[in-house]
């Protein structure tokens, strides 16, 4: 099956994405909240509720034999999952949220339609582009050619509607 002129482009401009990223010439940066929650692809509803579980589950057995030692573990349950679960669950969904987009070009465009990703230039944070207004495929040219066109925002074809935004 032939795939038309503009797939045909969004998956030479997503080759163009992962040769960057390989290059560590881009980053990828990513909204937790945006993407942790239903409807999203990269969403895991037992990565969020099986690690809250346990440590409650663990805080009302403390608890059924001494309330006070309960109510600690409690307390202490709610610092290790601010300090130590919810970055742990971060991770996991920034890992698998690029292992996504860089998957392939249609994975790409679903999460990308979400909004939550934000593409920058290693080399200057300043210069990206922001999902899902932001036009990943005029900051992707600048890519063609296995070269960043320098500093700017690259040359963009005819009748490109935008250049990528300020992140």
């Amino acid at each position: 099956m032939a795939r038309s002129p503009k797939a045909a482009q969004d998956y030479r401009l997503h080759e163009r994405l992962i040769e960057a990223y390989t290059a560590n010439r881009i980053t990828i940066h990513i909204d937790f909240t945006r993407l942790n929650r239903t409807g999203s692809p990269v969403f895991n509803p037992w990565e969020n509720v099986v690690p809250l579980l346990v440590l409650l589950l663990a805080s009302v057995v403390v608890m059924t034999l001494d309330l006070v030692a309960g109510t600690l573990v409690l307390i202490g349950a709610m610092f290790a999952y601010a300090f130590f679960v919810r970055p742990w669950i971060a991770k996991r969904l920034r890992d698998r949220t690029i292992e996504s987009m860089l998957r392939n070009a249609h994975n790409w465009q679903v999460i990308w339609s979400l909004g939550g990703v934000v593409v920058t230039l290693t080399a200057n944070p300043r210069i990206g582009v922001v999902a899902p207004a932001g036009n990943w495929r005029a900051f992707a040219r600048q890519f063609e050619g296995g070269e960043s066109v320098g500093p700017g925002l690259g040359g963009g074809a005819p009748g490109d509607s935008g250049s990528p935004r300020m992140a």
